[in-house]
Parts: C-alpha cells; sequence; structure tokens
C-alpha cells in the first residue's frame, strides 16, 4: 500500500471534500474533534473561521499538514455509518473506498513540491519595440503574474524590453543556476507564426525558450515539472465563430523505462514540460490597454480560486481554456496547451 495513500485521496479530491462537507461545516468538525484527529485548540481556531467553505478547507489542510496517519484516521472517520448518513455523497465516492474497491488503473502520481520557495518563476515583459507596436496593457498582466506566483510561493524575478538575443542569453543564464521543485517562464510580447518578437522584431522560437530547461541543459530541473506560458499572437487569422447548443439547463461550462543491461532508469530529456499559449498557431491573441491580455488575466484568475482548493494545473488550463474562449463577439480565441507531464501538478500556496 502507497505510505501517502490517504494523504494523496484527501489532496485529489479536495474540491469533492469541500463542497460536500461544508453544508454541515460545524457538525463534521465536531466528530474529527471528538476522535481526536485534531486537538481542542485545533477545533476552536476552526470553529472561529466565519465562512463554511473556509472552515473546510483549513481543516483538509490542517489533516494534510498533520501527515499521513491523520489522513488515514480522517478517511476511516468518514466511513462510518452515522457519517454516511448526514453525507450520503459520500457513499461509493473513491475518497473512502477501501483497497479492495480501487480501480485496477494505475493511479497517477503528483510531483512532489514542498520547497519553500517553491522555484523560480521568469517573467519577460517586452512592451517597447524598435518597429513594433507598443503593447499597452503587458505591464498590467506584469503585475498580476508577479503577485499569483509570489502567493504560490515562487520567487518572481522580472525583466523588461528584451531583444531577441538577449531573450535567448537570459533564458541560457536561467537554465545553469535555476533550482527548486518547479520552474515558470511567462513571456509577454509580439510574436508570429515562427515564434515570439523581441524588442528589435527578431524572432525566438519556442524550442528555443524550452531547451535551456532540458534534462541534457538543466540537471537540477531533471524530473521536475517546468510551466512556460507564452502570450503572443501566433498569426494574423481572426478565430471564426461557431454557435453551440447546450446540453444541460446549466450555461456549459509514456511509461518510466529501463534502459539497458544495467537497469538505469531514464525519462526523456524533454519530458515534465507544460507550455500554455494564448492563442492557436496563425492566430491573433488580444489585450485590453487597461485591464491586460484575455488570457493572463483569465490565467491569473484561475490559479487564485483553484489552487488553494488542489485541483491540477492542467484542470486550471482547462478552465482557462473555456473563459477565454467564451469572451469576445467579433472576435474569438482559444488558447492551447502542450503537455509533457508525467505527473499530476498541484500548487497549493504555502
Amino acid at each position: 500500500m502507497d505510505k501517502k495513500e490517504s494523504f494523496n485521496r484527501i489532496c485529489q479530491n479536495k474540491v469533492f471534500l469541500l463542497e460536500t462537507l461544508s453544508v454541515e461545516a460545524e457538525i463534521i468538525l465536531q466528530h474529527v474533534q471528538q476522535a481526536e484527529i485534531i486537538t481542542k485548540r485545533d477545533y476552536m481556531n476552526l470553529s472561529d473561521v466565519p465562512q463554511r467553505e473556509k472552515r473546510v478547507i483549513n481543516l483538509l489542510d490542517k489533516l494534510m499538514g498533520k501527515g499521513e496517519e491523520a489522513c488515514r484516521r480522517f478517511i476511516e472517520l468518514l466511513r462510518q455509518d452515522s457519517i454516511l448518513e448526514m453525507f450520503p455523497e459520500l457513499k461509493d465516492h473513491a475518497v473512502i473506498s477501501s483497497p479492495a474497491m480501487t480501480s485496477p488503473v494505475q493511479e497517477v502520481c503528483q510531483y512532489n513540491i514542498a520547497q519553500i520557495p517553491r522555484g523560480t518563476c521568469v517573467i519577460i515583459n517586452n512592451v517597447h519595440f524598435a518597429t513594433l507596436k507598443e503593447r499597452m496593457g503587458s505591464d498590467v498582466d506584469q503585475k498580476h503574474l508577479e503577485k499569483i506566483f509570489r502567493w504560490l510561493g515562487f520567487e518572481v524575478v522580472a525583466h523588461r524590453n528584451k531583444t531577441a538575443a538577449e531573450m535567448k542569453n537570459l533564458l541560457k543564464d536561467v537554465g545553469k543556476t535555476v533550482d527548486g521543485d518547479c520552474f515558470v517562464c511567462c513571456v509577454l510580447s509580439h510574436g508570429i507564426k515562427e515564434g515570439v518578437c523581441g524588442t528589435d522584431g527578431a524572432v525566438i522560437s519556442v524550442d528555443e525558450i524550452r531547451e535551456p530547461f532540458n534534462g541534457i541543459n538543466c540537471k537540477r530541473l531533471v524530473g521536475k515539472p517546468k510551466m512556460f506560458f507564452i502570450q503572443a499572437c501566433r498569426g494574423g487569422k481572426n478565430q471564426d465563430r461557431v454557435q453551440v447548443q447546450a446540453d444541460s439547463s446549466e450555461d456549459g461550462e509514456s511509461e518510466m523505462e529501463v534502459d539497458g543491461d544495467d537497469f538505469d532508469i531514464t525519462i526523456p530529456a524533454d519530458t515534465d514540460f507544460l507550455i500554455a499559449r494564448s492563442t492557436i498557431d496563425g492566430h491573433l491573441c488580444y489585450r485590453r490597454p487597461e485591464e491586460g491580455s484575455w488570457f493572463i488575466q483569465s490565467l491569473c484568475r484561475n490559479l487564485e480560486q483553484h489552487c488553494p482548493l488542489g485541483t491540477d494545473i492542467q484542470t486550471v488550463l482547462l478552465c482557462v481554456n473555456n473563459e477565454v474562449s467564451n469572451q469576445g463577439f467579433k472576435c474569438k480565441q482559444m488558447p492551447v496547451h502542450e503537455v509533457a507531464m508525467r505527473k499530476k501538478l498541484v500548487l497549493l500556496p504555502p
């Protein structure tokens, strides 16, 4: 049995537990305290929180902070008949299923994100160009990115107005020294089909942005998640609009391998990457001078809303895709992300 099975169950089902237990937050607190899973002081502190949802979030964080044994005892408590009568949604749910009832499909593990700071977040913000139009509103994007990733526990380093050559050299230098459990790079600039523009109008490709951080060039980040968020056009086309029909009454919302005779465990050099781009190939993306870009602003909102709940980053990006795709009337935009990750990535604020 996984030594962190119960911890992982709570973490992976945090949103479900929040929605289910918040209905009777005070009652579940009483049961947890009576079972001596938390102390009397813990109970008093949690009870003082006015919002029911916040009480449950704090309770789950407290249990995960206490470790696997507390999480195991909590799951055992949820299996009791008296609890199941109050919260029938728990019945037959994976969060309380016994090991014998679990699916034979191998469970996807999570990246270990424990260091503080989590790692480095590099922001390259190109606003003023030699021949291209000034990117008004990009400073708003930079400000919000700095705020959200500092809140998520990253050391944030921002750079402004770099030529294509300066961007390449900067990223190579970062790749030589960067460390931590996770790496983030945000690039805000003009762009064309071939890549991202420097302030001199020259272009750096996405492969050139990513290459300094692969397993060959950046040993410190081998096996660790590396995320790239790129706000830049990829051509001059407008995204076509199509009508959709709702299906409900609501508004719709490779394996590690054994290598050679010595059985060394290896992974591909270009693994553990996630690259999220503001628009699909060949198309424009949009930015409001006073409010920032559709993509970056949606990204920051959804990270702030979902990360405290334990939502994995790929699910957060699906929310971003849905939100951005619903913006605009004459002009539409569809973000896209390329995923080469082996595990779930959950970024809880420290």
